[in-house]
């Protein structure tokens, strides 16, 4: 067997955690000279970003958890896969599910005043990835897993108005790679955007952004 067949099921697992920590390892380890599955997890991110924050959160109904957990368990226990591995496609379907029904909650359907948009990364940046959560005209950004710029560089984020980018304002992820920042006056902008500047930031990009956020 190949080694991106053996590892192709494992992005939706990875994405939500599923997998321990020599398995993640291993992964990681293959992720970073696969193309295809660099491109499978960059499609997957946004979706799996936005499914937490997207709705207003609730408990489940006890009787529904424990029932797809004995689902998972029971498939785990007729299942015997080399490494003591469950039947991960079902697993994560299960994860998916129950994610789902945590977030359905009220989930403000139709509420054009609160929404969250799922942003989409550059994707030389495999593991990175975000979401612009929009409230009343004001907006978070909030990124992970960004790369922490050496030398005097900075992350830039700019506002688009039709044809224009506007600068906003500069930050940094420092070694932990999240960034968070706070805009305002996104109610009337077609998008969001980062790029890698100077030091102060500019006045027009040096770059195709690598973060984008279409609205």
């Amino acid at each position: 067997m190949s080694d991106h067949a053996r590892h192709q099921d494992d992005v939706g697992a990875y994405l939500l955690g599923a997998l321990n920590d020599l398995e993640r390892k291993d992964f990681e380890r293959h992720l970073r000279a696969c193309g295809e599955c660099q491109e499978e997890l960059a499609r997957l991110r946004p979706a799996a970003d936005a499914l937490p924050s997207s709705v207003q959160q609730f408990e489940p109904p006890a009787r529904l958890k424990a029932s797809l957990m004995e689902v998972v368990e029971r498939e785990a226990r007729v299942t015997e896969l080399p490494r003591r591995r469950f039947n991960r496609p079902l697993a994560v379907a299960a994860v998916l599910l129950l994610g789902l029904v945590v977030g359905f909650g009220v989930a403000q359907l139709g509420d054009d005043e609160t929404r969250t948009v799922a942003a989409t990364v550059d994707k030389a940046m495999p593991q990175a990835g975000g979401t612009l959560d929009i409230e009343d005209g004001t907006a978070t950004l909030q990124l992970h897993d960004m790369p922490e710029l050496r030398g005097p560089r900075v992350y830039q984020v700019w506002l688009q108005h039709g044809d224009q980018l506007v600068p906003v304002r500069t930050f940094e992820v420092g070694a932990s790679g999240t960034g968070r920042v706070h805009l305002r006056g996104v109610d009337d902008a077609d998008g969001v955007y980062v790029t890698r500047e100077a030091s102060g930031g500019a006045q027009v990009p040096s770059e195709d952004p690598i973060v984008s956020v279409p609205l």
